[in-house]
């Protein structure tokens, strides 16, 4: 299966994190093909750039016009994932509608890990729309930057790893890795209860419902 995932980030090093842990969720199932929105901005951190985020997604997929597969939106937030959907020829997903989908069929309470102050109101926003509300636990969120996060892993570990361990102690609800940043750092972090990669949740729905449309 033939998977675009599209950075609506102007952070080619970013796009191939993200190639590289959907390959780790799928495997040899899928050929994940990453591509940079160049006209994005750098990190989509505020209301602004989201909307910016969501314009350059949106003019990138009119020029790949993938044919067959699916389309994977690697911007934790959905950027324009409505109108990225009206204008593809095959299934666009989204890494947090994916994420609130796996959450809710888990159907404990959820919370919400994820870096940039502005995304604590969008993201309840999101949780909103997806009639997710009742399930939501809260929403922490770090004093960074999906890119910086991502460009540095490793001297972000322990901040990341510090939040869970905050959350553990709510009872530990499920809790989502809101952003492309955490997908390298998924597989180290210690928590008592689910733990959903945002990124790798996106990459089941897609792989899932690609299947689907070539069944069809």
């Amino acid at each position: 299966m033939n998977l675009l995932v599209l950075n609506p980030n102007s952070s080619p090093g970013m796009t191939a994190q993200a190639v590289d842990a959907v390959h780790h969720v799928t495997g040899d199932r899928v050929q994940a093909r990453g591509v940079t929105a160049i006209q994005g901005p750098p990190v989509v951190a505020s209301r602004e750039s989201f909307v910016a985020g969501a314009w350059a997604a949106l003019e990138t997929l009119k020029a790949e016009r993938p044919s067959d597969g699916a389309v994977l939106l690697a911007c934790f937030g959905d950027p324009g994932l409505a109108a990225l959907r009206e204008v593809s020829d095959v299934p666009v997903v989204g890494m947090a509608e994916s994420a609130l989908l796996e959450a809710a069929t888990i159907g404990k309470p959820f919370h919400i890990l994820t870096a940039g102050l502005a995304w604590d109101a969008m993201l309840r926003e999101t949780v909103r729309l997806h009639g997710c509300e009742p399930l939501l636990d809260g929403v922490t969120v770090l004093d960074t930057t999906g890119l910086s996060i991502s460009a540095d892993p490793q001297a972000h570990a322990q901040r990341v790893q510090a939040a869970l361990d905050g959350i553990a102690a709510r009872g530990q609800p499920t809790c989502i890795l809101g952003g492309t940043g955490f997908a390298s750092m998924a597989g180290t972090l210690r928590y008592g209860g689910v733990l959903i990669d945002g990124l790798a949740a996106a990459a089941r729905r897609a792989l899932r419902l690609a299947e689907a449309a070539e069944a069809r």
